[in-house]
């Protein structure tokens, strides 16, 4: 007859909070931490000034960039935001970043909206999809413009592409990746800051914190596809317009794997094109193509495109003069963020040629429109890590 406590294992007890997994083989994720650090605090910037501070130096690889900025010390009751501003959260308050790797190859170019808004919402990478946790304006520390025209805004500069993937050392502080913020003018503008502008604009203070992978330098692993880059850019499409055309227009060629597509459709002023019925993105008759190299790879009316995009975006809100397509939807209907395997990565070389074509495009007052295109693809270092990398 066994004993009653026979075959059961006694309890261990807590281990010291530096007790690190032991060495060998296995995923990076099981190895690295997540941790993060200052960046830099930079207050009194002026609208229209630019920021190029150091970035610091961690021991680990690079996740995102998070961002905050305050702007303070606005006088007057008459700011007014701009139809953009109060779409992004102020995110196109930076009107111009630029972040590069340690070797100098840009990562991310664009604008604040494309990149810190849009790019976030619709590109899979950013904070998290669920909940509406990847709309700026929905996130508790959101500020909107005021009547000062003060605001506060927490963006989010994506590095990783999916778990593990994608990451920057940063462990080198004589080789660093580096970042370039340009903020707009405080003028009145009906695409830039304020529609109206402040009677004292207010000054700015840039907070950047680095979330980053950080590793055991007793037992240095290195990510998945070490070297990997996601790589975003904002292109404007080879033709305009008309009012009620036909137009297919060219994007500038790529050359890896697209893991999402972002189309903004602006007219002559700037303005993102309204969803009424008729106007910019046809949304009573036409029909939106795709095409890879002469193919129509998607084709849909307006109403499915809507659609679509309502659940593979978490039901987020749709942006007006905003399609979106996601190739990070392997593992579901919805886009899951790091969560995917990349099975689904449109794969594109230096001669693919990307069209987009509306049939026909909807009235625009102010002719003719110009499509904006915010393009990732993944550069990989070498074979394209698909599957999970965690596991």
């Amino acid at each position: 007859m066994l004993a009653p406590n026979a075959g059961i294992g006694a309890s261990g007890r807590p281990q010291p909070q530096t007790t690190n997994p032991a060495a060998g083989s296995g995923p990076f994720l099981r190895y690295a931490r997540a941790a993060s650090r200052v960046g830099y605090n930079q207050s009194g910037t002026v609208f229209g000034g630019q920021l190029t501070n150091p970035l610091a130096a961690a021991p680990g690889y690079l996740r995102w960039l998070d961002i905050t900025v305050v702007a303070s010390g606005g006088a007057g009751a008459a700011a007014v935001a701009s139809s953009d501003s109060t779409a992004s959260g102020v995110a196109n308050a930076l009107q111009l970043i630029q972040f590069k790797d340690p070797w100098g190859t840009p990562l991310l170019t664009g604008d604040g909206m494309s990149l810190c808004y849009l790019l976030q919402k619709y590109g899979g990478q950013g904070f998290s999809p669920i909940y509406n946790g990847n709309t700026v304006t929905q996130l508790p520390s959101y500020s909107a413009i005021a009547a000062t025209g003060n605001f506060t805004t927490h963006l989010m500069l994506p590095v990783e592409g999916t778990k593990g993937y994608g990451v920057v050392s940063i462990g080198n502080s004589s080789v660093l990746p580096s970042l370039l913020i340009q903020y707009g003018a405080s003028t009145a503008s009906a695409i830039g800051i304020y529609s109206t502008a402040p009677t004292t604009p207010p000054t700015i203070q840039t907070i950047v914190d680095e979330f980053y992978y950080d590793v055991d330098p007793s037992n240095p692993v290195e990510p998945p596809g070490n070297g990997s880059t996601f790589q975003t850019a904002v292109v404007q499409g080879n033709q305009t317009i008309g009012s009620a055309a036909s137009t297919r227009v060219q994007l500038p060629r790529t050359g890896g794997y697209l893991t999402s597509l972002i189309l903004v459709l602006r007219d002559n002023a700037g303005l993102r094109t309204a969803d009424t019925a008729g106007v910019g993105w046809n949304s009573t008759t036409g029909r939106i193509r795709v095409y890879i190299d002469g193919v129509p790879r998607f084709d849909e009316t307006f109403i499915e495109a809507v659609d679509r995009m309502f659940y593979m975006f978490s039901g987020t809100p749709r942006d007006s003069g905003v399609i979106a397509y996601s190739f990070k939807s392997s593992l579901s209907q919805l886009n899951l963020g790091y969560l995917d395997t990349l099975e689904q990565a449109l794969q594109t070389n230096p001669g693919t040629l990307i069209e987009v074509e509306m049939t026909p495009w909807g009235t625009i007052g102010s002719a003719p429109a110009v499509l904006y295109a915010i393009i990732t693809q993944l550069v990989p270092s070498g074979p394209i890590a698909q599957g999970l990398p965690e596991v």
